[in-house]
């Protein structure tokens, strides 16, 4: 046999607020400062897209944007990368997103010297890789500061 038991007590309802919290807004810099990473390695990108030579070898350094040697692989690698970061960063604000992203760079870069101290047919400018580690160290290390601050407030409701 079950017993009732009645309580005396009315149901609450709770009501939850997320603000941010002042310090939030001084610590959108880094946000900022991968952003800006992203843009810099898409817009390299998206430059040396129409000055390389797509009918040479993908592996060969054709064209220069301010200095830097592309070759058709760097330039859609800095367009895929360049507009991962950004996506990362600034879509989602995503920082664990954006710190892989950081390193899969980094990984880019240190995988195409390697590459070209193995083979002669790969052709890898030092400067444009050193501007992809640079970029994705910078987007990794902004990535370890937290980009916004919440303070969660609860409230009862009777």
């Amino acid at each position: 046999m079950a017993q009732i038991i009645e309580t005396d007590r009315r149901a609450t309802a709770t009501e939850v607020e997320t603000r941010p919290t002042a310090a939030s807004a001084g610590l959108r810099i880094f946000q900022l400062v991968s952003a800006i990473a992203g843009a810099v390695l898409f817009g390299f990108g998206l430059a040396a897209v129409f000055d390389v030579d797509f009918g040479a070898g993908f592996f060969d350094t054709t064209g220069t944007v301010m200095g830097y040697g592309f070759s058709p692989a760097a330039a859609v690698a800095a367009i895929l990368l360049g507009g991962a970061i950004l996506i990362s960063t600034l879509a989602d604000q995503d920082r664990g997103g954006a710190a892989f992203v950081g390193l899969l760079t980094i990984a880019v870069a240190i995988a195409a010297l390697v590459a070209e101290g193995q083979t002669a047919d790969f052709d890898v400018d030092n400067g444009t890789a050193a501007l992809f580690i640079v970029a994705g160290a910078v987007v990794f290390v902004c990535s370890l500061v937290p980009w916004w601050g919440r303070r969660r407030v609860t409230r009862v409701v009777d």
